[in-house]
């Protein structure tokens, strides 16, 4: 338990560590503007990807919503999977 609670903790902290990491980087080097419109591009593909592999992700998987789903039982001491009918 304290595992899964752990790893969303981190999950939930990362998108603020890296914008902190980044203002500091920022606020040290100053790079140009150039250096700075390529991460940002790089940054929003990246985001893109992100929301259409989710997106396809929703929509290629799963079962129809009109199935009944049967839970896992014991049966003759094997377990049969949980499924939809």
């Amino acid at each position: 338990m304290m595992r899964v609670i752990l790893w969303n903790l981190f999950l939930f902290l990362l998108p603020f560590v890296l914008t902190a990491l980044w203002a500091m980087w920022v606020r040290r080097t100053s790079p140009r503007e150039a250096v700075l419109r390529s991460w940002s591009q790089a940054t929003l593909v990246g985001a893109i990807l992100v929301i259409t592999s989710l997106l396809v992700w929703r929509f290629s998987t799963g079962d129809a919503p009109e199935k009944t789903y049967i839970p896992p039982a014991l049966k003759d001491g094997q377990v049969v999977p949980g499924r939809f009918e």
